[in-house]
């Protein structure tokens, strides 16, 4: 199968990419997390704060306070049983239990691994491993790594004044063993979701963080000791204190780019690197014997590889931004009304959001939203969406929400463009939308008949190719998936819960909104309402 034909399947006709008649061997399914063997490793203390408001890192960041950062970020959050199949005769019920973390994840199987590099008075300078079983850091490699992380990311933007730099890895075969092809979808999405939560605990801790989808993945994996075909990085953010709190009287941001000295470099290629590094053979496990292989995966991953900074730079694409207004189209509020309205809403704990939050599925119970309730929910995620990255000034796939509506006050019903610079809604279709959207659904395992809301993040149906080649896609799955959190942690500040979909019919939710004459596409469906809490056993794993 051709590569361009793979993403088309993956979009449109997700079941040619994981068969319907998979049989997933659950008896030798993968641990939700790597546990390295026979390495020195620092137990990060069991002190958890339990609310983070007002919480904020002046200087140098402290053991409990890294700690705080990593479990609220990744780390283990409670475990839950549940019994499906309630009412139904014994042998058709079954029971389930879970370990689970802050932030949804398909299939709740968490694909990805967290490594950071610290540069901390107290700690080993060096690539520690974040292992989520014992909420500790395990040492992979001692040593000054700042000039090769830096080399890596294209001479960019300098590490001195980063405390740390976090990498942000898929390991394939968490999601594979499951999905088959389709997790090289899922994957991109659920690392997206991940570098949304550190965005959303770096701005709660008043610390910065940047973005960088852009580096030499074979040196970065070389660095951290990772086999490419089995496990690699997907995302670097670095962390730094704001100038204010180093005592510096600048605003500007101690991560900006400097594209300008990085032009002035020679091309650096990873080969380079990866010659300058002893190699690393660490043995770890994660629990699963009879592993398949998958051709066509690993094609996809490298053709999205870059082995030179040359790759870092391309000429400009021109893309069609999102436009708020239509033919026919109906503008809800005035011009700067949305932005001026007062958000009467109670501010959100962030450490309720990652104590609380669920995905309802059949839970959602129907409900009357009102206006403000929406354009309070959207101005929210939208200001989520506003963070530094290494894309460059350019439009670069910006995404957009669109939202189908039903019963909110003052509204009629419909579908609706949420404008990404005003945050004004446009209707781009009249009328109650539920009966499509559900006939499009792969499974029955939500009635969007029980919600007022129900969401799609959009963006460039070209997935971003022509730009960033077959790296585009991951990229765009990323971005999609730091939307997606934003959105879940607005809607969790409203009252409300979301579920993101990845089984829809894409081509019909696409026509609701008018989006291909626009060359755009729908990426994730997310159905937002009111919701009960499901029987269940469970408990807080915290310290």
């Amino acid at each position: 199968m051709k590569l361009a034909t793979f993403l088309h399947d993956l979009h449109f006709a997700t079941e040619k990419v994981r068969p319907p008649d998979l049989e997933v061997n659950w008896d030798d399914a993968p641990l939700p997390y790597k546990l390295y063997k026979g390495l020195p490793a620092v137990t990060l203390p069991g002190e958890v704060a339990l609310s983070l408001t007002g919480e904020q890192i002046t200087g140098e960041p402290s053991l409990v306070q890294l700690g705080c950062m990593l479990y609220y970020a990744y780390g283990l959050t409670k475990v839950s049983q549940m019994t499906f199949g309630q009412g139904a005769p014994e042998e058709e019920s079954f029971f389930v239990q879970s370990y689970r973390r802050a932030i949804p994840s398909g299939g709740a199987l968490y694909p990805n691994e967290v490594y950071l590099y610290l540069k901390l008075s107290y700690l080993r300078q060096g690539i520690y491993h974040y292992d989520v079983a014992h909420h500790r850091l395990v040492l992979l490699r001692e040593g000054d790594f700042a000039d090769y992380v830096t080399s890596s990311l294209g001479q960019r933007f300098a590490l001195r004044d980063c405390f740390g730099v976090v990498f942000v890895s898929t390991y394939f075969w968490k999601n594979a063993f499951k999905y088959d092809l389709f997790s090289y979808r899922l994957q991109g999405v659920d690392t997206g979701v991940l570098l949304g939560q550190w965005l959303a605990l770096a701005d709660k801790y008043g610390i910065q963080a940047s973005v960088h989808y852009l580096f030499l993945d074979r040196a970065v994996n070389g660095l951290l000791g990772l086999d490419g075909n089995e496990e690699s990085v997907y995302a670097i953010l670095p962390l730094a204190l704001s100038p204010q709190q180093t005592g510096e009287t600048t605003a500007a941001s101690v991560l900006t780019l400097t594209e300008s000295s990085a032009d002035a470099q020679e091309p650096v290629s990873a080969e380079q690197l990866v010659q300058s590094l002893q190699p690393l053979s660490h043995r770890h496990q994660i629990g699963s014997n009879a592993r398949k292989d998958y051709p066509l995966l690993r094609q996809m991953h490298q053709a999205a590889l870059y082995e030179s900074t040359d790759c870092f730079v391309r000429e400009t694409v021109s893309e069609r931004p999102f436009g708020a207004e239509k033919d026919g189209g109906k503008l809800r509020g005035k011009p700067g009304e949305t932005e001026a309205a007062k958000d009467r809403l109670p501010a959100l704990d962030f450490a309720e959001f990652c104590r609380s939050r669920i995905s309802p599925e059949l839970d959602f119970v129907a409900g009357k939203l009102t206006r403000e309730e929406l354009e309070t929910l959207v101005r929210r995620a939208y200001t989520a969406l506003h963070y530094q990255h290494d894309l460059g000034h350019e439009n670069n796939g910006c995404l957009a929400y669109c939202v189908c509506l039903h019963q909110v006050d003052e509204m009629e019903d419909g579908a609706y463009f949420c404008d990404p610079a005003s945050g004004l809604l446009t209707q781009r279709r009249h009328g109650d939308q539920r009966a499509e959207l559900q006939a499009g659904m792969t499974l029955d395992n939500v009635s969007l008949y029980q919600v007022p809301l129900c969401f799609h993040i959009a963006g460039e149906s070209s997935h971003l190719l022509e730009r960033w080649g077959y790296r585009g896609y991951r990229i765009q799955q990323m971005q999609a998936g730091i939307a997606l959190h934003a959105l879940l942690l607005a809607a969790f500040s409203c009252g409300l819960g979301g579920h993101p979909l990845l089984g829809y019919d894409v081509a019909s939710s696409d026509e609701i909104y008018g989006l291909p004459q626009e060359s755009k596409t729908c990426l994730i469906q997310v159905p937002v309402g009111f919701y009960r809490q499901r029987a269940r056993l469970q408990g807080s794993l915290h310290g």
